[in-house]
């Protein structure tokens, strides 16, 4: 026996439907019309309505297949949509490997850099993307099947799939047919099959409460002598111009949460690399630490005398220069030998280093002239540990405090004008005010401790004469 054609089916569908419908309460008769087409690309073989005692217009749709059209019933994969998935799962599980590996303290640019962070970002995206497609491959949730999707699409009553008996190869243990039918009582729609003598055998019955609730739209249905209106009138609505009949992939699924979920997990991951570029390291080092570093940087400018090129102009730049013998020169010779004795004042004056600054680690001293201390104009404060009447007994005690990792400065206190000749010996800096000073004594007072040494420290008020 022939195979029934999809014009067949549809005849013998409409005249199944009519009597399906032949008891239902209605204020009218029933009105059947076949090959229609709605906005969206929406085909629909069949229409069945009538009025009802509401005043509400009953609608019924159904998709005919036979054996030549047989792919609009057989689902096949949906490959995007799977694409999407394994995509924002691989970009989810990424960002939550990165995110929980920074909190961690693990995934940082200083453990394995930014293209160290960057692999492994891109390999879990890689792994995640790769397993979740290999687990959720045969879920249904990826079998499309052209006519439930269609249906999907607009609002009717009820909805039927129609199909000849030879569209499948049995009933009863077919792959195909057991998923159209689980996916028509899922979604609520009626299922029949027409048989080769042009009986109807109904599977499954659609259901008389709409699950979809408001999420499917209202559209409206076009003959075929309506469109050949439009076509006349050249007048053809946007939707029929854009209109693939033979695209049986069109109704897919949106993407938005797909789309939704990669932006966030983006953000993410920008958002951990941002913030890791600008983290600066910060060096911590112990006192022994440090004097060793100034020890080698000091060791590597005598080897390279092109690194004492630039010359310092405050001795309250750290780290000091280091001064070599011919640098010192001009100011004083710190051995005390050698040269003819000069007058008391030229001595003091243009021969004695008017400023001495002690160097952490070392037994040099860095020494200044007055013109380094013109840019004080008003009266300071500073610690004295003792006032000493030559350069030699300042420098002397300097040293010797030293030892005792105690750093301490010098100064002439001819400097500023006054009469006195002598050298203070001093801890710490020069302070503004008698308060700086004090709270300055304290801490010192409490570093010093027991004070085997017996220093004695008093703050040492040095007027500035505006003459000088």
């Amino acid at each position: 026996m022939p195979s029934l054609s999809e014009n067949e089916i549809k005849q013998l569908t409409l005249k199944f439907l009519k009597e399906y419908y032949r008891y239902r309460q209605r204020e009218g008769g029933i009105e059947l019309s076949s090959d229609l087409r709605g906005a969206g690309g929406i085909i629909a073989d069949g229409f069945l309505s009538f009025p009802l005692k509401d005043g509400n217009l009953f609608q019924a749709t159904f998709e005919a297949t036979s054996l030549d059209t047989r792919n609009e019933v057989r689902f096949r994969r949906d490959w995007h949509l799977l694409t999407w998935d394994a995509v924002a799962v691989g970009l989810l599980l990424a960002a939550v490997v990165l995110v929980a590996g920074n909190i961690q303290g693990v995934l940082t640019f200083k453990n394995y850099t930014w293209a160290g962070c960057l692999s492994v970002v891109v390999i879990a995206a890689l792994f995640g993307a790769m397993l979740f497609a290999a687990a959720a491959f045969g879920l249904r949730r990826y079998r499309y099947i052209y006519a439930i999707e269609q249906f999907k699409q607009y609002h009717a009553n009820e909805q039927w799939v129609a199909i000849g008996e030879d569209v499948f190869a049995n009933h009863y243990n077919d792959l195909y047919y057991e998923e159209l039918r689980q996916q028509c009582i899922r979604n609520g729609f009626g299922l029949v099959v027409i048989r080769q003598n042009g009986k109807p055998l109904m599977q499954v019955t659609p259901s008389r409460e709409d699950l979809f609730k408001v999420r499917r739209r209202e559209i409206s249905f076009f003959s075929q002598e309506e469109l050949a209106a439009f076509a006349r009138h050249g007048n053809y609505p946007k939707w029929m111009q854009k209109f693939k009949a033979d695209d049986m992939m069109r109704f897919g699924r949106q993407r938005r949460y797909q789309l939704l979920v990669s932006i966030i997990s983006l953000l993410a991951i920008s958002g951990i690399f941002y913030l890791e570029s600008q983290i600066i390291e910060e060096l911590i080092e112990t006192p022994e630490q440090y004097r060793a570093r100034m020890e080698q940087v000091r060791q590597q400018n005598e080897e390279n005398p092109q690194g004492l090129a630039y010359r310092v102009d405050t001795p309250y730049v750290w780290p000091p220069p280091f001064l070599r013998e011919k640098d010192a020169g001009p100011y004083i010779d710190l051995s005390g030998g050698g040269g003819e004795a000069q007058p008391a004042v030229a001595s003091k004056r243009r021969r004695q280093p008017d400023f001495l600054l002690s160097v952490p680690g070392s037994d040099r001293l860095l020494v200044y002239d007055c013109s380094r201390l013109r840019n004080i104009k008003q009266t300071f404060y500073v610690l004295q540990e003792g006032l000493y009447p030559a350069f030699a007994a300042a420098e002397g005690r300097i040293l010797d405090l030293s030892q005792y990792e105690l750093e301490t400065s010098g100064l002439w206190l001819g400097c500023f004008g006054g009469a006195d000749n002598s050298y203070v010996v001093f801890f710490g800096s020069m302070y503004n005010s008698e308060e700086e000073a004090a709270q300055a004594l304290r801490t010192y007072q409490t570093r010093l401790a027991d004070n085997v040494l017996g220093i004695k420290i008093e703050i040492r008020t040095i007027s500035v004469n505006p003459n000088r």
